[in-house]
C-alpha cells in the first residue's frame, strides 16, 4: 500500500548521545542528565559493527521531501551502516503499468545512500503479493518472461551499489492452501514452485558477489500461524538446498505484535535450525506493534523497549545472524503509523513501534539495543 500522511511540524532535540555504560549507570538519573553523559559515543551502527554485525534500517528517499528531511537524513546517516528500499523497489512503484519502468524514486534512494557511505538492500524483486493489477492479468508465458526480465533489469542498473538482494519476497501463505504452504500469485501460476529456484538463478547471474536472500514473515510467534509459517519456511528451505538453489541467507522480518504470543528462545531455536542448513541469517524489518500495550506514552514506551530487549537477547547470540535491521527508524515514518492515519484520521493515539519519536528523540527503545548490542559476544 502507498503510505500518505500530512507532513507534520516537528522539531528535533539537538543530543546525539550513546555510550551505553553510560547510560546504564545512570537509569537514577533523569533522561537530561543520562543524555548529557553519553552524547559523545557512536550510534548503533558503531556498536553493531564492534560486534562484527551490520545494523541499519528500511529507507524511504519520499521522506527526505517532508519538513523534516533533514531530521531523517541525519539519523540514517547517524545510526545505520546499511539501507533497505522501502517502496522504491516493488513492482507498483517501479512498473505502474505494461509500458512504464519508473526508477526514480530508486535512483533517489541511492542518490542518498551511496554518497552517504552506506551498504544496501534491495528489497525486493519477486514477490507475489502487492502487484499492479496488469501483472496479475498476465498469461503464464508473460509472467515468466517478465520474472528474469525484471530481476535483469533491476539489478543490471544498480549493478554492485547492492550489497545484498531480497530475491524473493514473503513465498509463505498458509491461508492459500497450496502445497507446502507457499503463497499464490502470478508466478507461482506461471512456473509452481520453481518460480523460487528461477529467480536465485537469474539474481546470481546477474549479481555474482551479491548476497541473496529469501525474506520470510510471521515466523517469529509462537501461535498456530507461527508454526505454519515455521514448517513451510523450513521445508521449501531444504528444497532449495537439495537443488543447489542460489539461496545465501534467509531474511526473517520480526514484525512482532503486542497482541500475539511469543517465546523468543523458542524462535530462537527455529532460527538455529535454518544457520544449521547452511545459510546465513538476516533481521530484515524489526519493528513493535504496540496495540495491545496501555494508553500512557511512558509505560507503551517502555513495554516496547522490553519486546525489543526480549528478543535481542534471545538471538543476538546466534552466530549465523549477521545483518540487523529496523524497518524504520522513527514512529511517525512507521508503515504502522501511515495505515493508522489512513484508519483512523482523529484519532489521539497512533503507533509508537521505534526507536525514535516524532520529534526524533530517542526513545527507551534506542537504548534496549544499544543495550543488548553492547552487551553481545563478539562474532
Amino acid at each position: 500500500m502507498m503510505r500518505r500522511s500530512p507532513p507534520l511540524p516537528l522539531s528535533r532535540r539537538a543530543a546525539l548521545q550513546v555510550g551505553v555504560g553510560a547510560f546504564v549507570a545512570s537509569v537514577t538519573q533523569s533522561w537530561q542528565e543520562a543524555f548529557a553523559a553519553i552524547e559523545s559515543g557512536p550510534g548503533l551502527a558503531g556498536l553493531a559493527a564492534a560486534k562484527g554485525l551490520l545494523f541499519g534500517a528500511s529507507f524511504a528517499s519520499h521522506e527526505l521531501a517532508r519538513p523534516y528531511g533533514p531530521q531523517y537524513a541525519a539519523i540514517y546517516k547517524r545510526e545505520c551502516a546499511v539501507l533497505t528500499t522501502e517502496l522504491e523497489l516493488k513492482m507498483p512503484i517501479l512498473r505502474p503499468d505494461a509500458a512504464t519502468i519508473d526508477f526514480a524514486p530508486a535512483d533517489a534512494f541511492f542518490d542518498f545512500a551511496i554518497p552517504a557511505g552506506k551498504k544496501v538492500r534491495g528489497h525486493t524483486l519477486i514477490w507475489n503479493d502487492y502487484l499492479p493489477d496488469w501483472i496479475q492479468r498476465l498469461g503464464p508465458g508473460e509472467a515468466e518472461f517478465l520474472l528474469e526480465t525484471h530481476i535483469e533489469t533491476t539489478i543490471e542498473r544498480y549493478g554492485d551499489r547492492v550489497q545484498s538482494w531480497d530475491v524473493v519476497n514473503e513465498p509463505i501463505a498458509p491461508w492459500d492452501r497450496l502445497p507446502g504452504h507457499l503463497r499464490k500469485g502470478a508466478f507461482y501460476s506461471a512456473l509452481g514452485e520453481d518460480y523460487i529456484a528461477r529467480s536465485f538463478k537469474v539474481a546470481r547471474r546477474m549479481a555474482p558477489s551479491a548476497q541473496l536472500v529469501l525474506n520470510e514473515a510471521q515466523t517469529e510467534s509462537d501461535d498456530e500461524n507461527g508454526v505454519n509459517f515455521r514448517e513451510g519456511l523450513l521445508g521449501l528451505l531444504r528444497r532449495l538446498k537439495d537443488q543447489g538453489a542460489a539461496v545465501d541467507a534467509v531474511g526473517l522480518q520480526c514484525h512482532i505484535d503486542s497482541a500475539r504470543p511469543y517465546d523468543f528462545p523458542r524462535f530462537a531455536a527455529f532460527v538455529e535450525e535454518i544457520a544449521g542448513l547452511g545459510f546465513e541469517i538476516v533481521i530484515t524489518e524489526l519493528d513493535v506493534n504496540d496495540r495491545a500495550f496501555p494508553a500512557g506514552i511512558k509505560e507503551r514506551d517502555a513495554k516496547v523497549a522490553d519486546v525489543y530487549r526480549r528478543f535481542l537477547a534471545a538471538v543476538l547470540p546466534i552466530k549465523a545472524l549477521k545483518t540487523l535491521t529496523l524497518w524504520q527508524l522513527a514512529d511517525h515514518t512507521s508503515w504502522m503509523y501511515y495505515a493508522d492515519v489512513e484508519r483512523a484520521p482523529a484519532s489521539q493515539r497512533r503507533p509508537r513501534p521505534l526507536i525514535y519519536d516524532a520529534s526524533f528523540n530517542r526513545k527507551p527503545s534506542w537504548y534496549a539495543i544499544a543495550e543488548a548490542l553492547d552487551a553481545m559476544a563478539a562474532r
